[in-house]
């Protein structure tokens, strides 16, 4: 069972959590006081809606307004206090810090929810820090990007649905896609577990955890098949509990027709297509920020290896003719030298070609963890999820750290650790790359040969 703690213990742990995290974006801030990379068109966005210029929009952001909404919901109470405007760079990243001290909040409420009763209570809010310290997702906590934002409201969406609240979670799977349109996947992944539960207690009487379980539901649907009012009912309850969820979908679907295309405003650098190998990128994500948890995964890999060689062998074939027919490389990747993809690419893919095939095993293995870590959920979920994650990443030519923070958080959240030596094993690695990465942000710095201003390498 879960040991509890004082109540006083989580709120001071979000207090000493945001204190340090101050401390990062004051540091952030004393050196690059100026809007950075995107942030040259999202603050000066954000200042046109403080300025009640709603009508005014800059056609090279791709995202809706959502940012730009909180931001303006959030300072716009204190700028009246203040009786003036907090619309600076500062006021806007703080924004992102008020977002990263209720990311934890609710990592560790989704934590408690799903581990609650079966790990320590202690170790489930070292394992919610150690989560909201993620570096790629850490570090646009301060700067004014979309990134902390759209991952939390997508988090406050599951936890509202595991608390079987689905019109609540609907409401923000609203706010979610106003914070990045692509957050409509996971709208959609509640709606089918929900859809898929109601099935369950209906037709089941229990999840649907198995393939016999799945086999059973079907040949029930077909005997109900046969007393279509029987059908109905059960269709009917189906469509009254996922109706929040399904209504945002097809409002999306509207917008998606009346738009164009999910993309809003320069659509040039973001054409969906397809891009197999983000699969192993992630995979390789994966490993890279589950290090602490690697070696207790190492021997269940090599032995699934040593009792299916056929599966794993068709698997190599598969993934070494994905990287060779379908590597894509963004010009985006190739010639922005602010990002640390670009470096990975220009040292280690783009100039060794044999290495682009050397890493296919370890994507396997890394898919092997991602599946260990869903393994204990339904088999609805682990197959809704990995189908969600190849919709979220494949049709992503640009490969972005970015985009495999939502993925690797659910993932993660699946599975508590017990052991304190990973838990804190974890906390030292992230705290470490977390300084690292600002180290590098402050002191290492050059110019280009078209701007006077100083750049510098994040994520």
């Amino acid at each position: 069972m879960g040991t509890p703690q004082p109540s006083f213990i989580f709120p001071l742990v979000v207090g000493s959590f945001t204190a340090v995290s101050y401390v990062f974006l004051v540091a952030v801030y004393t050196v690059q006081p100026t809007p950075f990379i995107d942030e040259a068109f999202h603050v000066p966005q954000a200042q046109k809606y403080c300025a009640g210029k709603f009508k005014e929009w800059d056609a090279k952001i791709t995202t809706l307004p959502g940012l730009y909404l909180f931001s303006i919901g959030l300072n716009g109470p204190v700028s009246w206090v203040l009786g003036r405007q907090l619309c600076d760079v500062f006021s806007l990243r703080v924004t992102n810090l008020v977002a990263a001290a209720f990311m934890l909040s609710s990592l560790h409420k989704l934590l408690t929810f799903l581990h609650g009763t079966k790990v320590d209570g202690w170790k489930l809010i070292l394992a919610g820090v150690n989560l909201s310290l993620l570096p790629v997702m850490y570090w646009f906590t301060f700067l004014y990007y979309t990134d902390t934002l759209a991952t939390l409201v997508v988090l406050v969406m599951m936890l509202l649905h595991f608390h079987r609240a689905p019109t609540a979670a609907a409401a923000m799977g609203v706010v979610a896609v106003m914070m990045r349109q692509t957050n409509i996947i996971w709208v959609g992944f509640l709606c089918v577990l929900q859809a898929a539960d109601v099935l369950g207690a209906r037709m089941l009487k229990a999840p649907i955890n198995t393939v016999n379980d799945a086999k059973t539901l079907v040949k029930r649907l077909r005997k109900t098949a046969t007393k279509p009012y029987r059908l109905a009912e059960v269709l009917a309850d189906v469509v009254v509990e996922c109706f929040g969820y399904g209504m945002v979908l097809v409002s999306f679907l509207v917008f998606v027709g009346y738009n164009g295309g999910i993309v809003v405003g320069d659509r040039s650098a973001h054409q969906a297509t397809l891009h197999l190998p983000q699969l192993g990128y992630f995979a390789l994500f994966f490993i890279i920020f589950s290090l602490p948890h690697v070696p207790h995964h190492v021997k269940p890999f090599l032995r699934v290896c040593q009792r299916r060689p056929g599966l794993c062998a068709a698997m190599l074939v598969a993934g070494v003719m994905a990287v060779h027919s379908n590597t894509l490389v963004h010009p985006y990747l190739l010639a922005d030298n602010r990002h640390l993809t670009f470096y990975l690419w220009n040292r280690f893919y783009g100039r060794y070609a044999a290495a682009r095939y050397i890493m296919v095993p370890v994507y396997m293995f890394g898919g092997f963890m991602v599946h260990s870590f869903i393994q204990s959920r339904s088999l609805v979920f682990r197959l809704l999820y990995l189908f969600c994650v190849a919709a979220t990443l494949v049709p992503q030519r640009l490969l972005e750290p970015r985009y495999f923070i939502i993925p690797f958080l659910v993932a993660r959240l699946q599975t508590a650790s017990r052991s304190w030596w990973q838990l804190w094993a974890e906390t030292l690695y992230f705290l470490l790359i977390n300084c690292l990465t600002l180290y590098l942000f402050v002191s290492k710095t050059f110019l280009w040969e078209d701007s006077t201003e100083l750049q510098r390498i994040i994520w």
